[in-house]
């Protein structure tokens, strides 16, 4: 096993072993989780992990209503603290009064409400799915439509062609409008915004119901909306995850993007006291835009016939944020589903700068609300978590619910934070005050193969009045199940106790944290230590390489390398250019060639990792005796100079030892035989030269390696090439001749030199008289 610093002494609880247990590995593996990165793949109840990375009990989160709805799409609370709560599938709205009394306080004819607004004088405007229309509910429940969208054409705009829905009304997708409502918004005249969907329009709504188009932007859906300090509308859309600002009531009020995110949903907005804006993006990857028109005015629309209260609005309440699913596509999103994958919460200061605040690869941001004065809450899902950020990048898990989603977070009349959840459809008030006790599970410790447990041991801080203790189980199986141990413990010495669970290959602890008071105790890091059965190394390859190609860092001495530029193409292939490793740095470990050497390397892993030495040894394919070539070798690779072996076939065999980290009678080894190499160090011979009528013709012969080129020279002139009488210079036996036609009369030397694929040069040499 991989030594690890620290912990080098294994308890005796440890050490005296059954017979029947195998060798152990002899340095025992430690496993510490610290961080908010390991600490975040286990299950909480009732404990937080801080973004500093520590364990905390959490708030408390007391039940406020407990629904039979399986989603809760929006939240608001009005002045006299009564809550608010829209859901779906059958387009309830529930208020819930300050004492937990819950009614249903309107029954929608469409399957979802929303997104819920309240105005100052406490009635409340709710925009239901999927055949989108705005409720109005006075305080004494009555209520009436106060924003149809199919009423005279609906919210066909200018350009669209009023007989493209019903009764010339409204239709589906691009070409006739929207029946989506995602987003409502109240500002400080009273005026009501309403985000939709399909054509990306915006719509103010004045206190009697009378409707006109706003903005129709590049987008096709409007999932979020939001009113900052100075009355502008902030809009998030999908599919390009924009966020636009409008400045103005009217539909000439300038539109402008603050930012154009790579992302492809903007499904949340909150606007702080300070004015910066928060936008929550899902993380998955943006689509195109819709490419309509950056903003239209479009026909007022006037109040509905029949019902509607006319007495003047008030100013806005302070309202829950409104929570969307991810559009399914461009045209038509999805009626309930929610999206998956990770997302991010980006900070916009009013100057413009854009930050990354919070970002999280698993869990989708789904609801934004303020806490205090600079506590930003995200409700995110699919895991039911929330998360506390105070400063950026620095996110603190403060709750994991049972329930699937975190979809509408909403503050109070009493400073607290609503909660409310999907899947099921509940709701829970965040106090400020710990639980008095809490549970983590750490995510379950694979040691791949049986092992005995050691020691257990923290790093906690316990002020007067908390307490920490461990707890541990160990089993068979990747998920515990009835075949595991029952959980043993409590452990409450942080210095370390010896683990009291059965051998076996998974480990998981669990740490129960608790108060008396309203401190909280913190865990900053566990390990656990334990030994494994040794397991053997595994030899994958040996590989020879080509004749006279050798390691850098493989050799015991000092090697002069070769100057030579035309290398056999298998040799040169293997030392990366043409002969001296031109065009390669002379790093470590590179090869470089050097007539008669050769060179091995190993591929090999211990699955423990523990450190490998290797011995490897040498025969000839026609002998039965292995020879030693190297002993005790610690790197993978090994050179040596060839030219002490006779011309032959050869095999090497390898064999990795773990012993370099395990005691010598409990080392395993493993080995490997190489395929077959030659080894031909003689050079090719040159015969039966022979000169008739001025035609030079001679023989080329080698006995163990192809031929790889022959050239001649005459007069001690330049070397030139010659092919052989077959055309290819490839056989251990070729013929050549040449023309002798052009020499000056008079004595001349004729030199032949012939090379082999190992690179063996043979010479030859002939005087002729030209008459």
């Amino acid at each position: 096993m991989s030594k690890v610093p620290g912990w080098r002494v294994l308890c005796m609880a440890v050490v005296f072993l059954p017979a029947a247990y195998g060798v152990l590995a002899s340095t025992p593996v430690i496993w510490k989780q610290a961080g908010q990165g390991d600490f975040i793949k286990g299950e909480t109840r009732g404990v937080s992990i801080t973004g500093k990375g520590r364990l905390t009990l959490s708030p408390v989160l007391d039940l406020v209503f407990e629904s039979d709805e399986p989603l809760i799409w929006s939240l608001a609370a009005d002045s006299r603290g009564n809550l608010y709560v829209g859901t779906g599938n059958d387009g309830k709205l529930y208020r819930i009064d300050p004492s937990g009394r819950s009614e249903v306080f309107f029954d929608a004819d469409e399957l979802e409400i929303r997104s819920v607004v309240i105005d100052r004088n406490d009635r409340v405007y709710a925009a239901t799915f999927p055949d989108g229309r705005i409720y109005r509910i006075d305080p004494d429940g009555t209520h009436a439509v106060f924003f149809d969208p199919t009423q005279d054409g609906g919210m066909n705009g200018p350009d669209d062609d009023p007989g493209s829905g019903p009764d010339g009304g409204t239709g589906n997708g691009p070409s006739g409008g929207t029946n989506y409502i995602w987003s409502l918004a109240l500002d400080a005249g009273g005026g009501l915004y309403a985000g939709t969907g399909g054509q990306g329009r915006i719509y103010r709504i004045d206190e009697n119901g009378g409707a006109h188009l706003l903005a129709e932007l590049e987008e096709a859906h409007v999932m979020a909306l939001a009113v900052d300090g100075s009355g502008r509308l902030i809009a998030g859309t999908e599919p390009g995850g924009r966020v636009y600002r409008i400045a103005g009531i009217s539909s000439d009020g300038a539109i402008s993007v603050l930012h154009d995110s790579p992302y492809g949903e903007v499904n949340t907005l909150l606007v702080g006291e300070d004015g910066a804006i928060f936008a929550g993006a899902l993380s998955g990857p943006r689509r195109g835009a819709r490419g309509g028109r950056a903003g239209t005015a479009g026909a007022s629309m006037p109040p509905p016939p029949t019902g509607a209260p006319d007495d003047p609005g008030g100013g806005p309440m302070l309202n829950a944020v409104q929570v969307t699913a991810a559009a399914e596509t461009a045209d038509r999103p999805s009626a309930g589903g929610f999206a998956t994958g990770g997302s991010v919460v980006l900070r916009i200061d009013p100057d413009g700068r854009v930050e990354e605040w919070w970002r999280s690869g698993t869990d989708v941001g789904l609801s934004l609300a303020i806490r205090g004065e600079n506590e930003l809450l995200i409700g995110t899902g699919s895991s039911g978590r929330l998360y506390s950020v105070r400063e950026r990048g620095v996110g603190t898990l403060l709750n994991e619910l049972q329930e699937s989603q975190i979809t509408a977070l909403a503050p109070d009349a009493s400073d607290g934070v609503v909660v409310a959840t999907s899947n099921r459809g509940n709701l829970y008030r965040l106090r400020s005050t710990p639980v008095r006790e809490g549970e983590y599970e750490s995510d379950v410790r694979d040691t791949r193969g049986m092992a005995r447990w050691g020691r257990i041991r923290w790093e906690s801080k316990q002020p007067p009045g908390t307490a920490v203790r461990l707890f541990a189980r160990s089993g068979n199986t990747d998920s515990p199940d009835q075949t595991w141990s029952e959980w043993t413990g409590p452990y409450t010495d942080p210095a370390g106790e010896a683990l009291a669970c059965p051998p076996a290959r998974y480990l998981q602890w669990k740490a129960v944290l608790g108060t008396q008071n309203e401190e909280t105790p913190t865990v900053s890091s566990v390990s656990a230590s334990y030994l494994t059965r040794n397991n053997p190394p595994r030899v994958h390859a040996v590989t020879v390489y080509e004749p006279g190609v050798y390691l850098r860092d493989a050799t015991t001495g000092q090697v002069a390398q070769s100057a030579q530029t035309d290398l056999p193409p298998g040799i040169a292939a293997q030392v990366g250019g043409r002969g001296n490793g031109r065009g390669q740095s002379a790093s470590s470990g590179s090869p470089a060639y050097r007539k008669g050497m050769r060179a091995v390397a190993v591929r090999a892993i211990d699955p423990d990792g523990d450190g490998l030495s290797y011995e490897i040894y040498f025969r000839g394919e026609a002998e039965e005796t292995w020879k030693l070539l190297e002993s005790e070798r610690r790197t993978p690779s090994y050179s040596w100079d060839s030219e002490t072996f006779p011309d032959g076939e050869y095999v090497l065999r390898v064999v990795a030892s773990d012993a370099p980290s395990n005691p010598q009678d409990q080392a395993l080894e493993a080995e490997h035989l190489s395929d077959p190499f030659l080894v031909d160090n003689t050079g090719p011979q040159v015969t039966r030269i022979d000169v008739t009528d001025s035609l030079l013709s001679f023989m080329v012969r080698d006995g163990a390696s192809p031929l790889f080129r022959v050239e001649y020279a005459i007069d001690g002139g330049d070397w030139r090439v010659v092919h052989p009488e077959d055309g290819v210079t490839d056989s251990e036996t070729e013929a050549f001749e040449i023309a002798l036609d052009g020499l000056e009369t008079g004595e001349h030397t004729l030199a032949i030199r012939a090379r082999d694929t190992s690179n063996n040069t043979g010479t030859g040499k002939r005087v002729v008289t030209i008459p």
